[in-house]
């Protein structure tokens, strides 16, 4: 059966080809690239394959990708397969690259439906650094290193997915801005500082090496530990808040916790290279005190004192939960959810409901965001509808084109609020650059002001 020629990559149909690959589904899309599961023409037993295909035309990222695909043959690294360009009826042409079909879960629900151990934590660990190591030693670098472009299998395989914002030794530059592709978050300190130093001038950018991906690293394992990122690098002179110990927080072994803040190390070059780590990790899952499972202490419950945890996904987290309360004019109690502003997934989809999406086709995303194609969720074993790109820059984030959910309307109140799109948004003391968290509107910072939630029935399972 024959089907017309989509004009849009997120509106390939069952059954049509993109070169020699047919497609199965539709399986994820986001900012920049769509994922189908595909099979190759002829070979229908090899089993199935990921195709993903830039969103927009002549996307450099796509390249990218395959270009460290290529380099990086390891088990944590998924297998390259193909790369092509698709030419859509009207004359655009679509980078492709197509790899391995990895069926697992996040790292980060993997491990709260686990629960593992220190043992099984820094055996995933020293995969994902040896990973690394590989990728470093041919000049590479993968710069958004994080929870949510990792998967793990049921075998405990652990998977670095989303190279397309990484570079190489002799590789262009994918954007012009101060800062290369990643997360907020996951930005190392020197990379802040840079961005702070260079804020007026914008002047050279900052070229991420080897060490921003070990300190990512770092924090993806503070987070799978603790249920909290570390505390975020505050620009200028202002003062830093304490980095809790991992086992202030969690039953964690010595050696994990030893080389978790080893990773996290201010100093670049206290940071052990991706090859040693993967030897120290595996060597610290010898240790006898490995065998605990992680579990939260009493200390755990009260995060404010690290920054704030990131998003949890299938439930709300409202802010006098995550945060605490703020008081504001006339003692009015302002509560801001997390999850508001970096919603997790709705319901899971399925596939017909991305038939039209060629009428609904957006402006091409900032430069500086994050991943090669379809963000936090690409190459997963569960359908999920896209979410809200995470922050690419420690500064600020850039304004929404629309209210967010549960965001209060107007009036607004004139003495600490400001009304956009529609909406009210809370006025921060602190002036640009935002911290994380933080929308910058006409010269100041804002955070999205919230009608106050209801009453939980049930607490964070984590």
């Amino acid at each position: 059966m024959s089907h017309p020629p989509s004009t849009d990559p997120r509106a390939f149909v069952l059954g049509s080809w993109v070169g020699p690959w047919r497609i199965l589904e539709l399986h994820d899309f986001g900012s920049f690239g769509a994922i189908y599961r595909v099979e190759r023409a002829g070979h229908p037993e090899a089993g199935p394959f990921a195709l993903k295909i830039a969103l927009h035309p002549e996307d450099p990222r796509f390249q990218r990708e395959a270009e460290l695909l290529q380099r990086g043959v390891h088990p944590s690294i998924p297998r390259f397969e193909d790369t092509g360009r698709w030419t859509g009826p009207d004359g655009r042409v679509f980078p492709y690259v197509v790899m391995e079909w990895v069926q697992g879960r996040l790292l980060y629900e993997w491990a709260r439906v686990h629960k593992p151990t220190s043992r099984e934590l820094l055996h995933v660990l020293a995969r994902l650094a040896s990973a690394l190591a590989l990728v470093h030693a041919d000049g590479g670098v993968h710069r958004d290193v994080k929870g949510d472009n990792i998967l793990v299998t049921a075998g405990g395989r652990a998977v670095l997915l989303d190279w397309g914002g990484g570079t190489y030794a002799g590789a262009k530059a994918l954007t012009d801005t101060l800062l290369p592709p990643g997360t907020s978050h996951y930005r190392a300190p020197e990379a802040v500082r840079w961005a702070w130093a260079h804020r007026m001038t914008r002047g050279e950018s900052y070229q991420a090496g080897p060490a921003d991906d070990v300190y990512a690293l770092g924090v993806t394992a503070y987070r799978l530990c603790t249920g909290t990122y570390p505390p975020a690098h505050e620009e200028g002179s202002e003062p830093q808040r304490r980095l809790l110990a991992p086992r202030e927080l969690a039953t964690v072994s010595v050696g994990l916790e030893r080389l978790l803040l080893g990773c996290l190390s201010k100093d670049a070059r206290a940071r052990p290279p991706a090859a040693a780590l993967a030897i120290s990790l595996s060597a610290a899952a010898a240790e006898e005190d490995a065998t605990q499972p992680i579990i939260p202490t009493t200390a755990a419950m009260d995060t404010e004192q690290t920054s704030h945890p990131g998003p949890r996904r299938g439930f709300v987290v409202p802010l006098w939960l995550s945060m605490g309360a703020a008081a504001v004019m006339g003692g009015l109690l302002v509560l801001v959810s997390l999850e508001f502003l970096y919603p997790g997934p709705a319901s899971p989809a399925v596939p017909e409901r991305f038939a039209n999406l060629a009428e609904h086709v957006n402006e091409p995303p900032a430069p500086e965001a994050p991943d090669g194609g379809v963000g936090e969720e690409a190459l997963t074993s569960v359908v999920q509808p896209p979410r809200p790109g995470s922050p690419s820059s420690g500064l600020r984030l850039p304004m929404p084109k629309t209210p967010l959910p549960g965001q209060k309307k107007p009036p607004c109140d004139p003495e600490f609020e400001r009304t956009a799109l529609g909406a009210c948004w809370i006025v921060l003391k602190k002036p640009p650059p935002c911290r994380n968290g933080g929308y910058e509107l006409a010269g100041e910072c804002v955070r999205a002001s919230m009608n106050a939630p209801s009453q939980p029935t049930s607490e964070d399972p984590r």
